[in-house]
């Protein structure tokens, strides 16, 4: 039994506890850390979040959304193709000089470096805040700062282009609006012009004022060839060529009162439609048009306000904590990594002894 635990204590414990502070020690290569600081932020206005209303920690809904694609952004395989101009990931990682637990294979596979990259670029949200925090381990101060800088760039040139999309579907929605309002209000033009031209009248107001004013006239001469008329029969014969000439004079008047008054309240043709048909009529057709032509210059208002707003940057990473110079390695960090190393082994040879005191009580079950 004691023999057992002794054995179990060098190998779980004393053995992986050695080899771990020998690999510390002589082996682990030196990483340099460098963070940097940002948030995303919107030009216009601030959307609310209402679950932050809720919570307290209120915070604008699309910049927290914009971060989050970047955090996802930088922690997938599209930034390492994005990069690749600015940095070569196996040249700063697959080193030889450098131990082989911290560096990269040389013929790690796309899955392979994606995970290497996963453990040593690593970004993390403030939902209150709104910060993002940026993290990059590298071998050397200078590759830490280039491969950081060239992220951020890398992220900055997806911020601008999150809305891109959204913004150009916009304005040729808009544009396409304006062709559409362009042809109503062609039509409508066109409408009034035939009907202009059909009734052979500007205004059918003014034409009925025309009318009226001369059915008037006439009727003023009807009653003074009236007035003359009988005054004739009282002091002539009927038949007396004065009186038959006033009576002529009268029915002549008569006849062209009735037909101008049926002029005024009527129109050309057989469809006898009423002045106040025209009326109605124009007024509709002049409604219609002036509606199109409101329509038109609001729709061109829209389109230059989506030209504006596709040419201008809505979004905007700004970094908070620029990224600085390492002066000191952040890996292996001795007193940390002890204590962590010890309590594993700890645990470890803890694990293993419970594994076997388990066993030997089932086989005395047995």
């Amino acid at each position: 039994m004691k023999l057992l635990k002794s054995v179990t204590f060098w190998l779980f414990f004393v053995i992986p506890m050695a080899l771990g502070t020998t690999y510390y020690s002589k082996y682990a290569s030196n990483q340099y850390e460098t963070t940097a600081h940002f948030t995303i932020e919107k030009s216009g206005g601030f959307q609310s979040d209402p679950l932050g209303a809720l919570t307290g920690l209120s915070g604008n809904v699309s910049s927290t959304r914009d971060a989050l694609i970047i955090k996802d952004f930088i922690e997938s395989r599209e930034v390492i193709e994005q990069t690749k101009n600015d940095f070569d990931i196996k040249k700063l990682y697959a080193r030889n000089d450098k131990d082989w637990l911290s560096r990269l294979e040389e013929n790690a596979s796309i899955e392979d470096i994606l995970d290497y990259w996963r453990s040593k670029v690593s970004i993390e949200f403030n939902t209150s805040s709104g910060i993002a925090h940026l993290s990059v381990f590298a071998f050397e101060p200078e590759d830490a700062m280039l491969v950081i800088n060239s992220v951020l760039k890398a992220s900055q040139k997806l911020v601008n282009n999150l809305s891109e999309k959204s913004r150009q579907d916009s304005l040729k929605f808009a544009r396409r609006e304006l062709k559409n309002a362009e042809k109503k209000l062609a039509t409508v033009r066109t409408k009034v012009k035939q009907f202009h031209d059909n009734e052979q009248i500007l205004s059918p107001e003014k034409n009925i004022e025309t009318k009226l004013t001369l059915v008037a006239g006439l009727e003023a001469d009807l009653a003074k060839a009236e007035t003359e008329l009988r005054s004739l029969r009282i002091a002539l014969h009927d038949r007396s060529p004065k009186v038959k000439a006033a009576r002529n004079k009268y029915e002549s008047l008569k006849r062209q009162v009735q037909k101008e008054k049926a002029r005024s309240f009527h129109s050309k043709g057989n469809k006898s439609k009423t002045i106040g048909a025209l009326i109605a009529k124009q007024q509709a057709l002049l409604t219609e048009q002036d509606f199109a032509e409101k329509s038109y210059a609001s729709t061109l208002l829209n389109v230059e306000q989506a030209r504006i707003d596709a040419i201008q940057q809505h979004r905007y990473l700004t970094v908070i904590v620029k990224p600085q110079l390492p002066e000191r390695a952040a890996k292996p960090d001795q007193p940390h990594d002890y204590i962590v190393l010890f309590l594993s082994c700890l645990l470890l040879w803890g694990i293993v002894g419970l594994i076997i005191a388990s066993i030997r009580d089932h086989a005395g079950w047995v």
